[in-house]
């Protein structure tokens, strides 16, 4: 079918449909009737249909663009999703953010696979070259360690809380936006974050202060490390889409994995929240090392029980008929 024969036979219901997407009131189709509405979804599907015969037969043509920026304003017109409310939220935390946490479980893995190959690659530094110790941590560190004055209230704690938040919100958007790029960037913040805490780690245990430390860690670290697990897993989620897009083209596949990783990463930037003001006023307070290790881990196991038992369908109850009568399977 030549150029000219094919725009002419279709040309009206182009025109048609894009009158009715200049009609449309604020980007919405509330203001037309049912007949109309129906009208509306048969002359989209017919341009897509046209798109695609267009890119088929007349690629790097003026219709094939046409047709393409006329589909993509009346697509989002009939096929709208569902708007963000501010009373979804409680919903969104309740169920959603737990749920695709649990859907995206080989990336959370991945994700903390890497922290740990850091950790132990840190460790394993310190523990074969021992003279790191001094480059890692000031002897001034393990005098204050010694003698008690590590700890203390911080004197400007919601400054010192609102630095902090947004250090670690941005080592979490690192470690999303490094998925575009394969997931590489995400892969080394990781790594890297497990190299510096491996280190430090193995350092203050050649000092033996490791209940000292653990409890500057523990409060806050939970909740933190997790939450760049999570970040890291988005941008794991990312660069795979882009490795392996499967049937889809790379920009579709990278499109459906984003839409799954916002969610994860906006919760995962919520609770950066929460650990930078463990951080700010916990961490560093005068209370005994056996209370700050049991804070981080009472928030450990409220932060993993809404993560793994929130928003699961509640169990069925099956029963069997057997000669007229009711009775549970085993």
């Amino acid at each position: 079918m030549s150029l000219e024969h094919f725009i002419a036979q279709r040309q009206a219901r182009w025109t048609e449909l894009e009158a009715a997407v200049r009609r449309a009131r604020r980007g919405r189709l509330r203001g037309l009737g049912a007949d109309d509405m129906q009208r509306f979804g048969v002359l989209l599907r017919h341009a897509s249909s046209d798109l695609a015969i267009a890119r088929r037969d007349h690629p790097d043509t003026e219709v094939t663009e046409y047709l393409n920026a006329l589909c993509a304003r009346a697509h989002p017109l009939l096929y709208r999703g569902e708007p963000l409310r501010i009373g979804a939220l409680p919903r969104f935390y309740a169920t959603g953010l737990p749920r695709a946490f649990r859907a995206a479980w080989p990336y959370m893995l991945a994700g903390l696979a890497l922290l740990a190959l850091g950790f132990i690659a840190g460790w394993l530094a310190v523990d074969l070259r021992p003279d790191l110790r001094a480059a890692l941590v000031p002897a001034s560190l393990f005098d204050q360690m010694a003698r008690g004055h590590i700890q203390g209230n911080v004197p400007d704690a919601p400054i010192a809380a609102s630095f902090i938040i947004q250090n670690n919100i941005r080592v979490a958007l690192i470690c999303f936006a490094g998925g575009v790029l394969i997931g590489v960037p995400t892969a080394l913040v990781l790594l890297s974050n497990g190299w510096m805490l491996g280190t430090v780690a193995a350092a203050v245990h050649i000092g033996g202060y490791d209940l000292q430390f653990w409890s500057l860690i523990v409060p806050h670290g939970v909740i933190e490390l997790s939450d760049i697990v999570i970040a890291g897993g988005t941008g794991l989620m990312l660069g795979d889409a882009i490795l392996r897009p499967g049937s889809l083209r790379r920009g579709d596949a990278l499109a459906a994995a984003a839409r799954r990783a916002v969610s994860l990463a906006t919760g995962a930037a919520t609770l950066l929240v929460v650990a930078g003001t463990l951080e700010a006023f916990v961490s560093p307070s005068g209370l005994p090392e056996a209370a700050k290790l049991a804070i981080g881990a009472c928030a450990g196991a409220l932060l993993y029980t809404w993560l793994i038992a929130s928003g699961r369908a509640p169990a069925r109850r099956h029963t069997l008929a057997f000669d007229g009568a009711q009775s549970a399977p085993a």
